[in-house]
């Protein structure tokens, strides 16, 4: 027979439980009507038949190269996951790192945004022998990196993209202002101040608890500056990757827009992406293709097409990594 205390403390948690299902259904709808919205906005005024035809043009042979770029950059960043590993005292072999990412490509894409790719390779990291703290600790890290060099080479391609900068006001600023913001949470990671650490040790509320948990998961990486060097190093490798794969799509559908350009269109695109508003930011990514290239000349048709391309190459490795995952211990 129950306990009349048992039963009274498992009711709230079920009712807490029900609530956060439902909250979570209500957000996963408004983003599928939000996705929806956004690409018919982009296709209200578009023919379809000249989005298909551009598709159908494209050069086959540079878009499977841009696809080959994939498993480059799966390569480069579990160097970079390792090297942050090791900072923490962890090693792992590349290619378990590989297939992990290959794998978290099939969470993001094909499976709900509560379970990401980035909770797939955090988990890896936990069972690599890390505390929980530490495992998102390293995820955090590896991807705030490769954000950072994104808006790096941004930065740089202000200089290069005269009719972007026209097109958008206060983009500079913006974009400059975003770096001093990014730089100063690696200097707090990599050089944090120890004074900092032992005021969050003094603080005895029980919500602190997590925090305190999360700093010493940080001050793991205190001065630590060849991790630092090495991994941004990785990361402005990978970054540079990722905008190739992106110019080989553009230069396979003949798109008039200069490699430069896109050192500065991608991590804007990205940070859009970001956005939790849509589903795998599918209506975002049409929509900002299409606003940014229009600054080149690009056709709304062209420009859908190049994002749809590009999407159905991340979806490609999606199977890929559900494959990988079917078969993965």
């Amino acid at each position: 027979m129950e306990n009349a205390n048992t039963i009274g403390t498992v009711q709230p948690v079920q009712v807490e439980k029900a609530k956060s299902n439902k909250k979570q259904f209500f957000f996963n709808v408004l983003k599928i009507v939000i996705s929806v919205a956004l690409i018919a906005w982009i296709l209200w005024d578009t023919n379809l038949t000249e989005i298909f035809a551009s598709i159908a043009s494209a050069n086959l042979f540079l878009v499977a190269l841009a696809e080959t770029l994939h498993l480059v950059g799966f390569t480069i960043s579990a160097y970079r996951w390792r090297l942050l590993l090791r900072t923490q005292g962890t090693d792992a072999k590349i290619p378990f790192l590989i297939r992990s990412y290959i794998v978290s490509m099939f969470f993001n894409n094909f499976l709900p945004s509560t379970i990401g790719g980035d909770t797939i390779r955090a988990y890896d990291s936990y069972r690599l022998g890390k505390s929980k703290t530490a495992a998102v600790a390293v995820i955090f890290v590896d991807r705030f990196l490769g954000l950072l060099a994104l808006m790096l080479f941004a930065v740089v391609s202000i200089f290069f993209a005269d009719r972007l900068i026209q097109n958008v006001p206060f983009l500079t600023l913006w974009i400059v202002l975003g770096v001093a913001g990014m730089l100063a949470v690696v200097w707090l990671i990599f050089m944090p101040s120890r004074r900092v650490a032992d005021f969050i040790a003094n603080i005895h509320f029980p919500f602190f608890k997590k925090i305190k948990h999360l700093v010493d998961a940080f001050l793991a990486f205190q001065g630590r500056k060849d991790a630092l060097l090495g991994a941004l190093a990785l990361s402005l490798l990978l970054q540079a990757n990722v905008v190739i794969h992106y110019y080989l799509i553009a230069k396979a559908l003949e798109l008039p827009i200069p490699l430069q350009s896109f050192f500065l269109i991608i991590p804007l695109v990205t940070v859009l992406m970001m956005l939790p508003i849509s589903v795998n930011a599918i209506g975002i990514r049409e929509n900002a293709f299409v606003f940014f290239f229009a600054a080149y000349g690009v056709l709304k048709p062209e420009a859908v097409a190049f994002a749809w391309i590009a999407y159905g190459l991340v979806l490609i490795q999606g199977v890929l990594g559900g494959i990988v995952y079917a078969f993965r211990k």
